[in-house]
């Protein structure tokens, strides 16, 4: 069925998903670039503080002892299983921090390097062959 012959319809206007991105401006650019790297740099020094206020690796092996504690005394050992996996987030929530902060800080002088070099940012793109490649493996297709 053919729904432009029908009175009143009105076709849809083209979807805005594949309009172009507009550019920001070099000012505004350099702005999150400098921001990127002053919060990857913070968190940087901020965990390089760490070891000053504790012992890392003391930290660690506490860690694993009170979990090794906890599965050996299964009786009284809920609330030791309780403390040390708490013990184990806090170390993998430092860990994800200080990825953050690299992938922050590695950010910023990328965007502070394709200011610089302005066609930096089309270098870095994958070839159309094996962008083509990558989609025909992810694309979701109808059953």
């Amino acid at each position: 069925m053919n729904r432009l012959s029908e009175p009143g319809f009105k076709p849809l206007p083209p979807r805005k998903v594949f309009r172009k991105r507009r550019s920001r401006s070099p000012w505004r650019e350099a702005l999150f670039a400098l921001l990127n790297m002053a919060v990857g740099v913070g968190v940087l020094v901020a965990l390089l503080q760490l070891p000053a206020r504790l012992d890392s690796l003391l930290v660690v092996s506490k860690v694993i002892s009170t979990l090794l504690k906890a599965l050996s005394r299964i009786g009284e050992g809920l609330a030791l299983l309780a403390a040390g996996l708490a013990q184990t987030f806090g170390i993998l929530l430092v860990v994800g921090l200080a990825i953050a902060a690299l992938l922050l800080l590695a950010n910023g002088v990328f965007r502070i390097l394709r200011l610089g070099i302005p066609g930096l940012g089309g270098v870095l793109e994958l070839p159309t062959e094996l962008a083509r490649l990558l989609l025909s493996f992810v694309r979701i297709r109808k059953p």
